[in-house]
Parts: C-alpha cells; sequence; structure tokens
C-alpha cells in the first residue's frame, strides 16, 4: 500500500486501491457513498477518461469525477475487484 494517496482519477487502467479519503460538496459526497464509494473500498481503474469506468468491490461504475468531489486512493497491487 503506498504511503502517498493519489487522487483517483490519476490511476492507470488496471491500477488497485484502497478509498483512503473524499473530500468535496457534501451532496456530491452522500451521492458516491449511495452508489457504493466510501472510505475502505477496494477499487481499480477499468478505463480512465471523463467518465471513468472503476470496479469498486466487484461492481463497475461510470463515473464523472470533476471539482465537485475528489477521492484518493492508496495504491495496492495486491487488491482485486
Amino acid at each position: 500500500m503506498s504511503a502517498n494517496p493519489v487522487p483517483l482519477d490519476t490511476l492507470k487502467p488496471e491500477d488497485h486501491g484502497v478509498i483512503v479519503d473524499m473530500s468535496g460538496d457534501p451532496c456530491h459526497l452522500k451521492r458516491l457513498q449511495e452508489i457504493g464509494l466510501q472510505v475502505g473500498c477496494n477499487v481499480r481503474m477499468v478505463c480512465p477518461g471523463k467518465p471513468c469506468m472503476i470496479c469498486v468491490e466487484g461492481r463497475r461504475l461510470s463515473l464523472r469525477l470533476d471539482e465537485q468531489a475528489e477521492i484518493f486512493v492508496a495504491t495496492d497491487d495486491a487488491s482485486h475487484c
């Protein structure tokens, strides 16, 4: 696990990590939590871009990352979605 969390949108295809922090507008954070994104979840970048496709706890999600909320992950090569 990396010591320095990185923004989710900087991950390359097939990079893995664990969500360690989420910040931003409370309404956007609530929506992200409703779709399953929360601290402690394993994530894998499937396809970067806008929107990006990620795998979260075995489910694929299309996500438009923007300035309203930031998701930070600690990268982990041993984690699998």
